[in-house]
């Protein structure tokens, strides 16, 4: 279910009604919310909903081992009927017997528990090892509790990366493998790949997971005793599928107190949806139209494949493809952040205008805050962040980097645009160590602070007047010189990005070369670079300068504030323009992918 469809329009709707109807009981909203989770999840494929429910019974109960040293008997007792009873609904029940007729549901029971064989092994498979790890469990809790802790904690993380690695990456390194043998022994091994489908989301709930076991084992966030909370956590429908990865510190305690609704929540919720819808539908699936008649044809690109003569086209392509993933990923996030809203939940910022950052630090600060910060603090400092020295600084900050490529997917091309990032990283921080040294040698000469250091010049003792004038004049300059400097980095910054999504976009190395041999040796202009520029200028004219008017306001500053005639203005724009201008067919999101 696409948050840009009338069904998800319904569903929400449903939702939204029933969900204030139980204002009084937050446990019941928890419940309802549960209940539309799995079902807007299950809307996709309802197999992999066990996924979920597997990877929320390992957080809860790992969770609740690490900080109060056991669970109780209960506890354990609730935790395995929900994951063995949950299994064997979405595996062992075929839901297509189900048939809801008004005002009755009309069951087929000869058809109820017909399913593929396999599914039944693997409910067997969930049955005997919930029960045998229930009677290994009292062996665990004889460990002191350094150990103990640390044993809960090792096992969540191999639980999480486990499915993680399994859905997501077999193929990719069996693939990998079968290349290398073919390459260094001229002969591939025997079999063929599994037939292994990539559920929507898992990076996102598992890296979420994960963070929570992690923080309590930290002792920076507290395990919950509620499952019903742990499992609304883990599913919360509006960030399921594509995040933003949010900290248990921050969601968990949301559900456990009593939501609000105000007239503030409603405004702001409903203007990020809107705003979102148009990101996504206006302007990024627009720009996937020109996007992909450009790269379609070097899709299987080989070494005959002829470089277009018009680099200019595709460079403006280039800068399209930029558009589309910032409105399809940050118009995800607006969504998601509005239908919180609507249900009463604060959820993090995720992107704070990252083509506008000066170095690479700054962009990922900005860009996927959730996925950049979550890199840091359980990847990048576990690792020893910059506390050993210039080398393994930049050693941890290449493996963050390649890691966080590999995140986005299982292909050569994400690695290689982790490594270029890490590298980047890396250069700006060597550049940044010179300009430093060469600061400190300026000063050291007797020429003072760089430019720009000081608003005003004070005359010196015997000081003359020439001396100070051309002192002043250097800060005159300085005035409108940083602000230009400032720009350069900007735009230095930008194209390295897009090259980068070249990197990112390109299904193989081959058509990375062809759009930089074309671009950098055939910047020729063509009635296909006019087109591509008009396309682009079109569905971007607005959004672009309201992206930088505000960043001239500030990232956080509110539409709200707006002169009621101004916000009337821009609500009838977007919202002709979603009417009269949005791509039909309901396109899926990119990081659904992820």
């Amino acid at each position: 279910m696409l948050f840009n469809s009338v069904a998800f329009g319904v569903f929400f709707g449903i939702v939204f009604v029933l969900y204030w109807l139980f204002r009084r009981s937050p446990r019941a909203q928890n419940l309802l919310l549960l209940a539309a989770s799995y079902f807007f999840y299950g809307w996709w494929d309802v197999r992999f909903l066990v996924l979920i429910v597997m990877t929320t019974v390992v957080a809860y109960c790992c969770a609740l081992s690490i900080q109060k040293g056991r669970m109780s008997l209960a506890q354990r007792t609730r935790a395995s009927i929900f994951l063995i009873a949950l299994t064997v609904l979405f595996l062992g029940v075929n839901l297509r017997a189900i048939d809801v007729a008004v005002p009755r549901v009309v069951v087929d029971w000869s058809h109820l528990f017909v399913g593929k064989a396999i599914y039944w092994w693997v409910i067997l498979g969930v049955a005997l090892a919930t029960i045998g790890l229930n009677v290994l469990y009292p062996l665990a809790l004889r460990l002191k509790p350094e150990r103990r802790e640390r044993l809960f904690l090792i096992a969540g993380v191999v639980a999480y990366l486990t499915i993680l690695g399994f859905f997501k990456y077999f193929n990719f390194f069996v693939d990998t493998f079968r290349t290398l043998a073919q390459a260094l022994f001229d002969a591939a091994p025997s079999g063929s790949l599994l037939r292994i489908i990539l559920p929507v989301g898992i990076s996102f709930y598992t890296f979420q997971t994960l963070s929570y076991t992690v923080d309590v084992y930290r002792r920076k966030c507290e395990a919950t005793d509620s499952l019903l909370e742990m499992a609304t956590y883990v599913s919360f429908f509006p960030l399921l599928l594509a995040g933003p990865i949010e900290r248990g510190s921050h969601l968990l305690p949301q559900l456990q107190k009593q939501r609000r609704f105000g007239l503030v929540d409603w405004r702001e919720g409903i203007w990020l949806v809107v705003w979102g819808l148009y990101k996504k539908m206006v302007v990024a699936d627009n720009m996937m139209r020109l996007v992909n008649a450009a790269f379609t044809p070097f899709a299987a690109a080989g070494a005959a494949t002829p470089v277009p003569e018009d680099g200019i086209r595709l460079l403006i392509v280039v800068y399209a493809f930029a558009l589309q993933i910032y409105c399809d990923f940050s118009g995800y996030t607006d969504i998601a952040r509005g239908v919180a809203r609507l249900l009463g939940f604060d959820i993090m910022l995720n992107f704070n205008l990252p083509y506008l950052a000066k170095d690479p630090s700054d962009f990922w600060r900005r860009w996927h805050i959730s996925l950049s910060s979550w890199l840091r603090d359980y990847l990048y400092i576990p690792l020893g962040g910059n506390r050993h020295g210039t080398l393994q600084t930049y050693r941890n900050l290449m493996l963050t980097m390649l890691l966080g490529g590999l995140w986005h997917g299982a292909a050569w091309t994400f690695v290689l645009w982790g490594a270029f990032h890490g590298f980047i990283l890396v250069l700006y921080r060597v550049l940044a160590g010179w300009k430093e040294k060469w600061a400190v040698a300026w000063r050291a000469v007797g020429y003072g602070r760089p430019f720009g250091a000081s608003a005003f010049v004070a005359p010196q003792p015997g000081q003359s007047f020439a001396a100070v004038s051309e002192a002043a004049g250097r800060q005159e300059r300085s005035t409108w010189l940083k602000p230009a400097v400032t720009v350069v980095q900007i735009l230095i910054m930008f194209h390295l990005v897009c090259l980068g999504w070249l990197l990112f976009r390109a299904q193989n190395l081959a058509t990375v070369s062809i759009f930089l041999h074309s671009i950098i040796l055939h910047p020729h202009w063509s009635s296909g670079a006019a087109e591509a520029l008009w396309r682009l200028v079109f569905y971007g004219w607005f959004f672009v300068p309201f992206e930088l008017f505000l960043a001239w306001k500030g990232a956080q500053w509110s539409f709200a504030s707006w002169p009621w005639f101004a916000r009337l203005n821009v609500w009838i724009f977007v919202l002709m323009s979603l009417l009269a201008l949005a791509a039909l067919g309901g396109k899926e999101f990119i990081y659904f992918a992820f």
